[in-house]
């Protein structure tokens, strides 16, 4: 049950700015998941679907392959606007005839938010996945999803009449750029403020490398965890401990060294399917989230209070508080108590003097396509004592409160803090996802 909350001091938000619908390959009607993640507690949302805004009044879905769904949508949401997909103008069949397939339309966003927003209580906020492929010379192909928010419009190059999700032999750096660089102009010629994330930069086959995110200082937000995807990753990692922690960990090492800001973690479902079918329990809704303390609920207070790094990705985890005291530079968190159980919070820097000098590089073949020589990835390895150290733990009792802090030492480039509940069974079972319950704050340095 979503409880009303005070405007009149910062508080925590909980929200996901990754889910899919019928506008594109979700499993759901738009009404049916909005209402999944208000009814159970949620603030925030964002229809994300892949390289669509839903904005055409006249989209309509059919009913073949989805009469289940149709039939718990229009007991759930009766007023639905359906029709007979085979004669849209004409009356129903007469007795004796056969079932024709129906249609519903699918509700804009404009029709959504004004049914579900409520003031302080829930926000749907404008989401667009930008899911586009680079292919290579010799058919090596690299999937790059990125997400904008608070644009209720397309970017150019999604909305070109010839679009294409897949761009030929361009660096993966300068795609993201370019997609950034679309997402602020559209930005400042709407007059919003916008949100732009990479998604799951290593999904499914180790795409995107920590190298890549470390030459975009434009880039702040990436998702440190998804959902997850029943799709199988390459098999030696993350065994070698290249996994999203990893990737943060080596990305922001680089961009601290350079100056650049740090990027902070997201985390999100990536919801396709909402009734368990069928990925068994992958890419269901309520198995990671974001956490955010702004001022008040809305899309630019939120966005805000996410540049400042005030806010934490969650999965079946939350932080009570966190705090950064910069003059200092201590990093405080505390979460509550739980009957039962224990967590522990480690304390995570990189040294000033790490090498930029892999360890090793290791050769990935994806395990689904092992006679696809032209799908390798080489992924480097870098030396864990300097980047992503863990520099403290506190372990808490079973059932009791813990506070825990750590001060920066001169030879941190920055700290974060990983919570976690040791033994707990994780919400989801996808390969890159944790193996028990973890929040994780965002990096903090002094400068």
């Amino acid at each position: 049950m979503n409880t009303p909350v005070s405007a009149s001091a910062p508080r925590w938000y909980r929200g996901n700015l990754h889910t899919h619908t019928f506008w594109s390959d979700g499993r759901a009607f738009p009404e049916e998941a909005i209402s999944w993640y208000k009814e159970r507690g949620y603030h925030f949302l964002g229809l994300s679907d892949h390289n669509i805004f839903q904005n055409d009044p006249d989209r309509w879905i059919d009913s073949t392959n989805r009469e289940r769904y149709f039939g718990e949508y229009l007991k759930k949401f009766p007023e639905a606007v359906v029709r007979d997909a085979a004669r849209p103008e004409a009356a129903p069949p007469a007795a004796g005839e056969s079932p024709v397939p129906r249609q519903a339309r699918l509700s804009t966003f404009a029709e959504l938010a004004a049914r579900f927003d409520e003031p302080e209580r829930f926000l749907l906020v404008p989401t667009v996945e930008a899911t586009r492929t680079v292919r290579y010379a010799g058919g090596r192909v690299h999937q790059v999803h990125m997400n904008y928010a608070n644009l209720p419009a397309l970017l150019p190059c999604l909305a070109a009449q010839d679009f294409d999700r897949t761009a030929q032999d361009i660096a993966i750096e300068d795609f993201v750029a370019a997609h950034i660089a679309e997402t602020e102009a559209l930005a400042r010629s709407l007059g919003r403020h916008a949100l732009f994330m990479l998604n799951h930069p290593i999904w499914f086959w180790y795409d995107i490398s920590p190298r890549v995110v470390a030459a975009l200082p434009q880039l702040r937000f990436f998702e440190v965890c998804n959902n997850g995807s029943p799709i199988p990753c390459a098999e030696a990692l993350p065994a070698d401990g290249f996994d999203t922690d990893r990737f943060w960990d080596v990305a922001n090492a680089f961009r601290a060294r350079r100056g650049m800001p740090l990027l902070y973690g997201v985390g999100a479902d990536d919801t396709h399917v909402y009734r368990g079918e069928p990925h068994d329990g992958m890419l269901m809704p309520f198995n990671a989230w974001t956490l955010v303390r702004a001022a008040s609920l809305d899309a630019d207070s939120l966005i805000a209070a996410m540049e400042r790094g005030d806010f934490a990705a969650c999965e079946g985890l939350e932080p009570d508080d966190i705090a950064f005291d910069r003059a200092s530079g201590t990093l405080s968190v505390s979460v509550a108590a739980k009957p039962g159980a224990a967590r522990l919070v480690r304390f995570i820097v990189s040294k000033r003097d790490f090498s930029e000098t892999p360890v090793r590089t290791i050769a990935i073949r994806p395990p689904s396509r092992a006679d696809r020589p032209d799908q390798e990835r080489t992924v480097e390895i870098y030396d864990d004592a300097r980047i992503g150290a863990v520099a403290k733990t506190v372990q808490g009792a079973p059932g009791e409160a813990l506070r825990a802090s750590y001060t920066l030492a001169p030879d941190d480039l920055y700290v974060r803090a990983r919570i976690e509940e040791p033994g707990s069974q994780p919400l989801c079972s996808a390969a890159l996802h944790p193996r028990c319950h973890v929040a994780w704050t965002q990096p903090y340095a002094r400068i």
